[in-house]
């Protein structure tokens, strides 16, 4: 789905480059992406292996994302095309109750939020500990969580993967620690598929 507001015809026409022509230079799989709404809130939430990695939740739907990354990708010289695609800014040195807010309030408006987490990438498999924003989020918005795994490395000519989950809705976890079982639904996801 497109969006015609004419802030958005920078993401537009970049998303659609992604997913008609980056599937020829990564040979990269979407699975599950049916599990991701059609319309109405939600946050794709998963694990983090690279600087890429936005490009796959990019490739897996035509719905407008936005997808939070540190604030140094917004003060490099390319720092216009995060903005064009309407990245939210998160300073990792510092809180950011501002990317929250945004995120929440977008969320409250039927949009969709891409977080990482673990807040940074590494290079080994296990994951790093999950930060809390995205239950904050969740919470305060109403918004289901749809888990997802990044398979693979993400590089020229290379096979990488990403699998979704089915949604998590919070009101309907037992567990007291919802931050440690959305970690632990994301570890699995990993196990079974790596």
């Amino acid at each position: 789905m497109f969006m015609k507001d004419e802030n958005y015809i920078f993401y537009n026409i970049i998303t659609f480059i992604i997913r008609n022509v980056g599937h020829l230079l990564f040979f990269d799989k979407v699975i599950g992406k049916e599990n991701i709404p059609l319309e109405g809130r939600c946050i794709l939430a998963g694990n983090h292996t690279s600087n890429l990695d936005s490009y796959l939740l990019f490739r897996s739907t035509k719905r407008v994302i936005h997808i939070l990354g540190k604030i140094e990708l917004f003060n490099g010289p390319f720092g216009f095309i995060f903005k064009g695609m309407h990245l939210i800014p998160v300073d990792r040195d510092r809180k950011s109750p501002g990317a929250l807010r945004k995120s929440i309030e977008l969320l409250k408006r039927e949009e969709v939020i891409g977080i990482f987490p673990e807040g940074t990438f590494h290079k080994n498999s296990i994951i790093l500990p999950f930060k809390p924003g995205v239950i904050k989020m969740a919470t305060e918005s109403n918004a289901p969580i749809i888990p997802f795994v990044i398979i693979g490395k993400i590089k020229l000519w290379s096979r990488p993967k990403i699998i979704y989950g089915k949604p998590i809705y919070l009101e309907k976890i037992k567990s007291e620690d919802k931050l440690k079982y959305l970690e632990n639904v994301i570890i699995k996801m990993i196990k079974e598929n790596s």
